[in-house]
């Protein structure tokens, strides 16, 4: 009896050293792994949709997620499988949503059915497998609408697909690594109730458990709801307590779960600054997504300009045309007078824009965000090496350049629109998606940067108050 009291007693240390190690370290990565996780699919789902390989859901803001659940998996029929696998990953899409801004990252919540809840969403899409060969239907499915885009064509997407699919199976690893040290826990946890709550209790002689295991085992089915109400019966979780408690190799198996909950120690330099570096670099990769939609609305403005140039003249325009001509060392230059809203008072201004330049620019650009938040590219290695106030210096500059060009783009748009005779307007392409696309890129890219200027400052009010911060 004594053995079992010192047992108990270190069981109980271990599981409070291990929940403490798991609150202080693995809850807070998991929700960090999360996130990135939910930014990855994100970044794979908004251009599918984009490319049109993905049918835009138009009641995804209409669907109220109040739990974790997963979504179908059933099969699908062929002239359907588009319109089926864009559905499931719009309501995935919505429960990694939920899940990311309301869930209960706390041990008391993320139990054993849980846990299983979690794994199940992490695979829901087998991301270390991820082919058309792939024994689940949605994999399989969604690897064949990857494959569609044509290779060498399409490059950028490409690239932020495939760094997508990457980052996805490396974090769907790390999540379900940190779920099993979960599940460990909880297994253990319930072990230590059960023997709490009912074996203590019911005092069953040593021999009874070794001998009659059967007649056992009848009597705590019994009983459990009993000794253990709204707690679900596990029968193999029973059978590792007696096993543990009765028998030869009890007392090791005993050693064994203390084993299992040790607290890996690692050194750490507390006097190390923390590293906020991959937050900016997240925060690229999340800009480099605007990329696309930036090059196609200068594509399409373009095509504009031509059109609205192409159109018959009046007498007055050929004269102001011949004038600019006369003035600008290149006649092939277009200035146009737009008007835009000036986002610090309010008004509306004008201003003078030499089109050719402006798309030029805007298209340089659009590359040099595309490479910022491509791993594989030499301008991403290199801020990979950037010191994070060089960091956050570029990403501040890149942002406030690509406002302003959310500045005028929509006034381009709109001065197109109007500046073409009625009979043509119906060749002018609009570049609203585009626009509200870059802008998500911009919010999204933002948010990054805030909570990158959050945690510095976090840590400085830390170091005031002489609390040491480290990795």
């Amino acid at each position: 009896m004594e053995e079992n009291s010192d047992f108990f007693q270190s069981l109980e240390t271990a599981l409070q050293n291990y929940r403490n190690s798991l609150e202080k370290n693995e809850l807070r990565q998991l929700k960090e792994q999360f996130r990135f996780f939910h930014q990855s699919f994100q970044s794979l789902y908004d251009i599918l949709i984009r490319k049109g390989l993905l049918v835009e859901d138009p009641y995804k803001d209409e669907l109220k997620i109040s739990e974790v659940t997963t979504p179908p998996s059933g099969p699908m029929k062929e002239s359907e499988k588009k319109d089926v696998i864009s559905q499931r990953l719009s309501v995935y899409d919505s429960i990694l949503e939920f899940l990311n801004n309301y869930y209960q990252f706390n041990l008391d919540y993320i139990t054993l059915p849980n846990v299983k809840q979690l794994v199940d969403i992490v695979t829901y899409i087998k991301w270390n497998s991820f082919s058309e060969t792939s024994g689940n239907l949605n994999t399989k499915v969604l690897a064949e609408i990857v494959n569609r885009i044509p290779a060498g064509q399409e490059d950028l997407s490409s690239n932020i697909i495939q760094d997508s699919i990457r980052q996805l199976e490396k974090k769907s690893k790390l999540i379900l690594s940190i779920l099993k040290k979960i599940t460990n826990y909880q297994r253990e946890r319930y072990k230590y109730e059960f023997r709490l709550q009912m074996l203590n209790a019911m005092q069953f002689k040593p021999q009874a458990l070794e001998e009659r295991r059967g007649d056992v085992i009848k009597a705590i089915k019994a009983k459990f709801n009993q000794y253990m109400p709204h707690t679900p019966y596990y029968p193999e979780l029973i059978e590792e307590v007696l096993d543990e408690e009765s028998g030869p190799g009890s007392a090791q198996r005993k050693m064994d779960t203390l084993k299992k909950l040790e607290v890996e120690k690692v050194q750490k330099e507390n006097n190390k600054p923390k590293s906020f570096k991959p937050l900016l670099l997240e925060a690229y990769r999340i800009l480099a997504s605007g990329s696309t939609p930036l090059e196609q609305a200068i594509q399409k403005l373009k095509y504009n300009a031509g059109v609205i140039e192409n159109r018959k003249l009046t007498f007055s325009e050929k004269f102001r045309r011949w004038v600019l001509n006369m003035v600008q060392k290149k006649g092939e230059n277009r200035i146009y007078e737009i008007e835009y809203i000036d986002q610090k008072t309010a008004m509306p201004k004008t201003m003078r824009i030499n089109f050719d330049a402006f798309a030029d620019e805007a298209f340089k650009k659009s590359r040099v965000i595309a490479a910022m938040g491509n791993r594989m590219s030499p301008t991403y290695q290199k801020l990979e090496q950037s010191s994070e106030d060089r960091l956050f210096k570029i990403l501040s500059s890149t942002i406030e350049e690509i406002q302003n060009y959310l500045v005028k783009l929509p006034a381009l748009d709109t001065y197109f629109k109007s500046e073409t005779p009625r009979a043509q307007r119906t060749f002018i392409k609009g570049i609203k998606i585009e626009i509200t696309a870059l802008k998500n890129a911009v919010v999204k890219a933002n948010q990054k940067k805030h909570e990158y200027v959050a945690n510095k400052e976090e840590e400085e009010q830390l170091k005031k108050l002489g609390v040491k911060t480290g990795e």
